[in-house]
């Protein structure tokens, strides 16, 4: 009987090509003294940040990064690589250029060289892997940068740097990058980041937000309803349903916004809950980030929204499985974290989002002090 573990024998060759690629590259990436790096030295004028993952909440996590570089190397170019949508969430960021990371075969056959030849075109002085993880897409396009210093986490790729930063000791994302940037000696920076965005964009966005809830001062909640199912973060949707019904029926004006991993609930949703209830599908995500930056309060999964909504300033109830809370919660002075042993229950999270806007100043300004954990 075949072993149900095993992994396919395609993936097992994959994995061995990519390992076999990786140790060429180290071996033809130049040598470089790490005792002579000093990542503030006036010879760095030309810094590459690479974040190579193309889900929403990791792009988001790299927003301090830029921050604190740019903060730390004011007059230096600063270039990224990173994925379509880091590209369209970081249009207001300070950066020089935003590179696209291939990943769709056959085309990386031909993109990646390409991407590799303009990268060493640059001559960079400093390239970073601000992922604060062992990424082996990182490492690749660090490897082959051309940079001077190379830096990244110590691990299995590591022999791609030639300045290799000790892991994080802390699990959690937001206080990894907080550690990234004290071994690097960068100027300290909010840890959440922040998505800019133009005057116009937000004027479109809090036209559009009215013309769904209406204009009067009452605070308004949304509600994304959604979350990755394959990783069982998705909570039950008569759960999201009994929540929105119980805020509209206290006379909060709610907005529901699902995104194309959700598609599937759209129906359902509808027939759950009042049908005065605005339930929104926007395929832009600087449009989404910009409408929901006008919000009081965002009730949300652990996902890719939940670390949108607190970089666009917006407070954040998020559910929690508690497995996951250590490494990806964001910071109490932006969310306030749900978790129980055995899911969490609806009227938990209705209470958590009523002890929130408790907080909210009248003029809907954002809430006055951050709230620790609640359990239930």
């Amino acid at each position: 009987m075949p072993d149900a573990t095993r992994q396919p024998w395609r993936y097992r060759l994959d994995q061995s090509i990519r390992e076999l690629v990786m140790r060429i590259i180290g071996w033809l990436a130049p040598e470089f003294n790490p005792a002579d790096v000093d990542p503030r030295s006036p010879s760095i004028n030309n810094i590459l940040l690479v974040r190579a993952n193309f889900r929403m909440g990791n792009a988001v996590l790299a927003l301090p990064a830029i921050a604190a570089f740019r903060k730390t190397f004011p007059d230096a170019r600063i270039d990224f690589v990173g994925s379509p949508i880091s590209e369209l969430l970081f249009e207001q960021q300070p950066l020089n250029h935003h590179y696209l990371a291939p990943r769709r075969f056959p085309q990386v056959l031909w993109q990646y060289p390409r991407l590799m030849r303009k990268l060493r075109a640059q001559g960079y002085d400093l390239a970073v892997d601000v992922s604060c993880s062992q990424s082996g897409g990182a490492a690749f396009i660090i490897g082959l940068s051309g940079a001077r210093i190379r830096a990244g986490i110590a691990g299995k790729w590591d022999h791609l740097f030639n300045l290799k930063i000790a892991k994080p000791r802390h699990p959690n994302k937001y206080c990894k990058l907080t550690e990234l940037f004290a071994a690097l000696n960068l100027d300290s920076v909010n840890s959440v980041g922040s998505v800019e965005f133009s005057n116009v964009e937000k004027q479109a966005a809090l036209t559009e937000l009215q013309s769904l809830v209406g204009e009067n001062s009452g605070k308004t909640v949304g509600v994304f309803v959604g979350g990755r199912k394959l990783r069982g973060k998705r909570w039950p949707l008569e759960n999201f349903a009994g929540v929105i019904d119980e805020l509209h029926q206290r006379g909060i004006r709610v907005v529901t916004f699902f995104g194309p991993e959700e598609k599937d609930l759209a129906d359902s949703l509808r027939a759950s809950v009042d049908p005065s209830i605005p339930i929104i599908f926007e395929p832009s995500v600087r449009k989404f980030a910009a409408m929901i930056s006008h919000l009081d309060l965002l009730i949300c999964c652990d996902s890719g929204p939940m670390h949108l909504a607190c970089a666009a300033g917006v407070r954040v109830v998020a559910i929690f499985r508690e497995e996951e809370v250590q490494r990806w919660s964001p910071p109490a002075s932006s969310a306030r974290t749900v978790t129980a042993p055995n899911g969490v229950a609806a009227v938990t999270v209705v209470q958590a989002a009523l002890d929130e806007l408790a907080l909210v100043k009248p003029t809907g300004s954002g809430p006055i002090k951050p709230q620790a954990a609640v359990q239930g």
